[in-house]
């Protein structure tokens, strides 16, 4: 049997070399503006490691329902379903449910999402393709790429910029002189279909410009630019400010006052607790934890056993309006808030608020906030990068968030702001409960 590779794709010079790299078994940075075929030539390149070294093969997208919108379903712009891109006579067999692909050698060609990268710890694959990198969750390479470089595996990172405040960005800077990568950094004016033709031209480019698309936009997406911050970001001004005034930085807790709790209750999805204390009007973040898959005592003997260890009381522990309801989520028939009140976790309920009144209540806690570096880099990260949705068909943002990697750690802080605002322009100041051990 002889099966070309490429197939049924005539492959840019970029792409080719993108591919070429691959086959020697380099690893990949490309950074590359939006419609350059990142997808299409990356589906290639993992059934040509699928072939060339039995074993998993992982595609990432950021989310799990992404990538079966993106590469199990989804269809290239020249209406070619990107599945066909691995041919039938290579298949032994296939999985919807867990979008995986058996080849005829053995190989497993396996789709997920970042977002519960956890449950990817066990599969020892041989080959990570990181599907939109920058928006991954900045932890999953961490813990993935130990067991790559075990196997002697390798990764490809494919990615538009969002800033050099994101984790593309430093994970650019550091791979960029490394000659186990492949890196490229392609603009519009880098990039060319076979015939020398643009593949992306200036009409096209100002016509996005027509629809709305502002400039900031047009430099990020098409011209490959980290010289901006993550567009349609919520706390970007905050940020800055916070950064500026010295509001990152090393934090010694203070065993006098009360530890307090804020939280964002994911299920099987991320879950968040923000772990502070209170002083005078400031609001110092000592502790975040960020965790998938696991039941609430988890969370709650992670919280306690960080008290023990700082040898403060307990203060308000905060969680959201949901919590009294059951969720499907978790294993219990209980809801959550009982579950917590036999172990003796007394959570106040968190007003259920508007998000933009929540978001609003967040910038004006940012300018209170204190949070504890490298502790908390986590929580930095998230708030910079929580961001609105952006609507391809309208080219526009829209009021709604996006949900990715940092949403659940941004919702625990706008559950901390409300409670903040809240009880500090009450007569009840935000310290005016305590429970004891």
């Amino acid at each position: 049997m002889y099966i070309q590779i490429p197939h049924l794709l005539k492959p840019r010079h970029y792409q080719l070399d993108f591919l070429n790299a691959v086959a020697k078994g380099m690893n990949v940075c490309s950074v590359i503006h939006r419609r350059a075929g990142k997808d299409t030539i990356s589906i290639q390149a993992i059934l040509l490691r699928a072939l060339q070294v039995v074993g998993v093969h992982i595609y990432l997208a950021p989310l799990l329902t992404q990538i079966r919108q993106i590469a199990w379903s989804g269809i290239t712009g020249s209406g070619m379903p990107f599945i066909s891109y691995i041919p039938e006579c290579l298949i032994a067999g296939k999985n919807d449910a867990r979008m995986e692909i058996k080849l005829i050698n053995g190989s497993i060609i396996k789709f997920s999402g970042s977002n519960n990268f956890d449950s990817l710890m066990g599969t020892n694959p041989q080959t990570i393709i990181y599907s939109e990198y920058s928006l991954h969750h900045p932890l999953a390479r961490q813990y993935l790429n130990p067991i790559l470089i075990e196997n002697g595996g390798l990764e490809v990172l494919q990615f538009t910029p969002r800033g050099k405040m994101n984790h593309g960005y430093d994970v650019l800077q550091v791979v960029k002189n490394n000659p186990n990568y492949l890196v490229q950094v392609l603009g519009v004016d880098d990039t060319f279909n076979i015939d020398g033709t643009p593949v992306i031209t200036k009409q096209q480019i100002n016509e996005a410009a027509e629809m709305g698309m502002s400039k900031e936009m047009i430099r990020q997406e098409f011209y490959a630019s980290f010289d901006i911050g993550t567009t349609g970001a919520y706390y970007t001004q905050e940020m800055q400010e916070l950064e500026f005034r010295g509001g990152l930085k090393f934090i010694e807790p203070i065993r006098s006052l009360p530890l307090m709790l804020n939280c964002d209750l994911g299920g099987v999805d991320s879950t968040c607790f923000i772990l502070f204390q209170v002083v005078g009007s400031d609001i110092n973040i000592l502790k975040i934890i960020v965790d998938s898959g696991k039941g609430l005592q988890h969370y709650m003997d992670e919280a306690d056993k960080y008290r023990k260890s700082i040898g403060c009381p307990w203060g308000n522990m905060f969680a959201p309006h949901d919590i009294a309801q059951r969720s499907q989520d978790w294993a219990s028939a209980e809801s959550r808030l009982l579950q917590a009140r036999k172990a003796g976790w007394n959570f106040l309920l968190t007003p259920k608020l508007d998000v933009a009144d929540g978001i609003e209540a967040s910038k004006f806690a940012l300018r209170f906030t204190n949070i504890n570096i490298p502790e908390c880099d986590l929580l930095v990260r998230a708030l910079r990068e929580y961001q609105r949705t952006y609507d391809e068909v309208k080219r526009m943002y829209s009021p709604k968030p996006l949900h990715n990697w940092a949403s659940h750690i941004a919702d625990a802080y706008r559950y901390l702001a409300i409670n903040y605002k809240r009880l500090n322009q009450s007569p009840m100041p935000m310290t005016s409960y305590s429970y004891s051990d």
